[in-house]
């Protein structure tokens, strides 16, 4: 899904609520992946640090877990589920700006293990497919600029 000058793609979910802008792969029944959406990415500019909790650490829903940082900007990356934090990104640590240039492929942030994936991703009211709502969301974003 494209919106505007920002892209959406269709087999992702997308977090809405504050500070939102995360994306949601899934990797497995039990595994998800985080990233920051394109909008965040080029509205940031290029990010120049990553920071996040390390593997085997314990998280809540709606933990801050890391930030990315530009010259101008930090902002928060937030659990959109409790679990244990399995993988992290090691390329951001050189090359922390791969969240600018692939945000939804070599510039993912971390993964999280957690139970019942599916019914928390359907049953969270902020967390959505492409479509209506995240196309609404977006656009509301833009109109604040």
């Amino acid at each position: 899904m494209k919106i505007e000058q920002y892209e959406f793609p269709d087999d992702l979910f997308y977090v809405l609520r504050d500070p939102g802008h995360i994306w949601i792969r899934r990797k497995t029944e039990q595994i998800i992946q985080l990233g920051i959406d394109d909008y965040a990415s080029k509205r940031a500019g290029k990010i120049e640090f990553v920071r996040t909790m390390k593997e085997g650490q314990r998280v809540k829903f709606n933990q801050i877990i890391g930030t990315y940082e530009s010259g101008k900007w930090v902002g928060q990356i937030r659990a959109p589920i409790a679990g244990l934090i399995v993988e992290k990104n090691e390329l951001l640590r050189k090359k922390p700006d791969l969240i600018n240039k692939d945000p939804y492929g070599k510039g993912w942030i971390i993964a999280i293990e957690g139970t019942n994936i599916e019914n928390k991703l359907v049953e969270d009211k902020k967390i959505v497919p492409t479509g209506d709502k995240l196309e609404d969301y977006i656009r509301w974003r833009i109109s604040q600029e």
